[in-house]
């Protein structure tokens, strides 16, 4: 499944586009709902039209909380390989705990991560601010449009896999995605000059093929990217540099706050691990506790 609008299902069979609908009783809801992503049956009928019959199972489905304040839980995508998560080293700024979020949504959700520090050429030295995020176990790449930097990396990451490509608003997905594949014309926008801040281009999420094999997938840009479903305890395994330090903590329930002789902040004290890290990971803690009171 490429792409879902309205009622058009666009689906990519044998080489080639086709414009789908849903059969009635997978309208009626007596079906899972179509992602993009998704591996479907599909019957062309003989006046030309073609439906979706059936959704194939899944290997995997990223999810995220509703945005804003609503409850509940968005499928994002289904059946991708990984999530290359793209932040921009300038205009929007450098966002470390937006990142983290986008990663610890891809933990989360059992999926390989990539980061991308884009717009490199904005300022001196974009690879320190992807240091640690290699630090912690990540691919990271360091990319510039104008400057044609880091596309074989990027190319290889991508080929012959199912990647979704995520981040705020004005980072440069659609820039480095019409970079990488020359014919794809996804829309692009200059950041405000005023605010900093990005403008929506890519209005829904939609999977394009790529020449050297495997698909990407383009999301809107996103303001707001939450957790749902993860649980207080839970979330240290999603920072990878922390489990090194975890055994060593004085208490078996640290939560990596406030204990004494906590390993971790004992790390983070002496440069082992991310400062910015460990703050993120906590911000992210004290939300996780609230939602939490919510689904009880």
């Amino acid at each position: 499944m490429l792409s879902i609008i309205g009622g058009t299902y666009r689906v990519f069979s044998n080489g080639e586009t086709l414009d789908a609908s849903l059969r009635g009783r997978m309208k009626r809801g007596e079906a899972k709902r179509v992602l993009v992503g998704d591996e479907v049956l599909l019957h062309a009928h003989e006046n030309g039209s073609v439906t979706i019959e059936e959704v194939a199972e899944r290997r995997t489905v990223l999810r995220r909380r509703m945005p804003g304040k609503s409850r509940g839980v968005r499928s994002i995508a289904a059946n991708l390989d990984q999530v290359i998560v793209v932040g921009a080293a300038d205009r929007p700024r450098w966002d470390t705990h937006l990142i983290d979020r986008f990663l610890v949504v891809a933990e989360t959700n059992h999926l390989p991560a990539v980061v991308v520090v884009n717009k490199a050429d904005l300022v001196d030295d974009a690879a320190s601010l992807g240091e640690p995020y290699g630090a912690a176990g990540y691919d990271v790449i360091v990319t510039s449009v104008p400057h044609g930097v880091g596309v074989e990396p990027l190319r290889r990451k991508l080929a012959n896999r199912v990647s979704l490509f995520t981040g705020s608003t004005g980072v440069g997905k659609s820039a480095l995605l019409n970079m990488l594949q020359p014919g794809l014309r996804l829309r692009t926008a200059e950041v405000s000059r005023r605010s900093g801040a990005g403008r929506h281009t890519t209005t829904t999420t939609e999977m394009h093929s790529l020449k050297d094999g495997g698909f990407v997938v383009d999301t809107p840009g996103l303001r707001d990217v939450g957790l749902w479903g993860v649980l207080p305890q839970e979330l240290a395994a999603a920072f990878p540099e922390f489990a090194s330090q975890i055994p060593h903590c004085r208490f078996d329930n640290c939560r990596h706050v406030a204990e004494p002789n906590c390993a971790v902040a004992a790390a983070a004290d002496s440069g082992e691990i991310s400062r910015a890290r460990l703050d993120s990971y906590r911000k992210l803690l004290e939300e996780a506790v609230q939602a939490a009171k919510h689904w009880e």
